[in-house]
């Protein structure tokens, strides 16, 4: 080889380098900006998973609690059956008119 053809040599890989070099740096950027942009979403879903929990505890609050109106309302019924009958009873039947 002559001094030319290792001088254009050197100068093609001192170029090439250069061009790794400025990919590298934009890799590292790029997976900086990945990076940040999972801590975000783990932090939304972090959030996300403690709203659904707080949902479910209070749908199931929500069930007992209607679980609770439904068995008072039998309850209230059955009291105001009673209470129709003593009124029936106490009248023979029959219709105030």
């Amino acid at each position: 080889m002559t001094n030319e053809e290792i001088q254009k040599t050197m100068e093609y890989i001192i170029k090439q380098q250069e061009n790794f070099s400025e990919n590298m740096g934009q890799l590292r950027e790029s997976h900086a900006k990945g990076e940040a942009r999972l801590s975000r979403l783990e932090a939304v879903f972090v959030n996300l998973y403690n709203t659904v929990t707080e949902i479910g505890k209070a749908q199931k609050e929500l069930t007992e609690k209607v679980t609770e109106l439904a068995e008072s309302q039998a309850h209230t019924d059955q009291r105001i059956n009673v209470l129709i009958d003593v009124l029936n009873e106490g009248r023979n039947g029959k219709s105030q008119s």
